[in-house]
């Protein structure tokens, strides 16, 4: 079945990666919440796209060059802050535990959400994206962490580009996901992602092609279109006749679509 992911959490109403939009996607169904993680300059691995320093928080540096401190300090209209990873663990417990896809731009970020998982027993339920050293450092931490490639060009990755990894799946930008994709990776044994999808037939036809999972800003819409027997895909290479994966790499850009809130 397919997963239902919330980018940076339920945005309509509320401000990206914070508790309330967390809360919310997972009181709406979403199975995972695809967020984004930046650590500061003492060390805290916290819920904040660079970009989002500036435009949506206000803050005047980037968030490895600010102490948890300074982040702390600066709220939203509604009074929410910017959590750490520690206070969004516990907050993904409940009502049901949620995975958590963290987008991870270094290996020194990752390995310090790798230690937080670790600390709350919720290393099965954190997966990884992002920066191919950031992934590379987190496997190399914890043999079998969950990694998920974000591609951003036609096809498959190259094969050469996987080694090392057995990622969840292969997270491609929507409009480059055909059935033949989908087809080809599943021969592989890949799952298959798309993303970001916010227009409801899009996501129904994405489902009906067979993809493992999908990323969207509208959780809401697509949560009951995939709430019936969701399981999370295998890890690349885990099932039966499966292809031995080859290792992993992220575009350039790929996965780092705008929310739609900044407010």
């Amino acid at each position: 079945m397919t997963l239902a992911i919330a980018l940076r959490g339920d945005t309509s109403p509320h401000r990206e990666n914070t508790i309330p939009a967390l809360r919310s996607a997972i009181d709406q169904g979403a199975d995972a919440l695809a967020v984004d993680l930046s650590l500061t300059a003492d060390g805290h691995a916290v819920l904040l796209r660079e970009e989002a320093a500036r435009e949506v928080w206000g803050l005047e540096r980037p968030p490895g060059e600010l102490s948890l401190a300074e982040i702390a300090a600066v709220t939203s209209d509604g009074g929410h802050r910017v959590p750490t990873l520690m206070e969004v663990v516990a907050e993904a417990r409940h009502p049901r535990p949620a995975t958590l896809l963290l987008r991870v731009a270094s290996a020194e970020a990752a390995l310090a959400a790798e230690a937080v998982a670790a600390d709350h027993s919720y290393t099965d339920r954190v997966w990884y994206t992002g920066a191919a050293e950031a992934l590379h450092a987190v496997a190399a931490r914890r043999p079998g962490a969950a990694t998920v490639v974000s591609w951003d060009r036609e096809g498959l990755p190259p094969a050469e580009l996987w080694r090392g990894l057995r990622p969840r799946y292969v997270d491609v930008r929507a409009d480059l996901v055909t059935r033949e994709l989908v087809a080809e990776a599943h021969r592989r044994g890949h799952g298959v992602g798309a993303w970001t999808v916010n227009d409801f037939p899009e996501m129904a036809r994405l489902i009906g092609m067979g993809v493992d999972a999908v990323t969207t800003e509208r959780v809401e819409e697509l949560a009951p279109l995939t709430a019936d027997g969701a399981q999370a895909p295998e890890p690349a290479g885990a099932g039966a006749g499966a292809a031995a994966p080859a290792g992993a790499a992220a575009g350039p850009d790929a996965g780092r679509p705008r929310g739609r809130h900044s407010a």
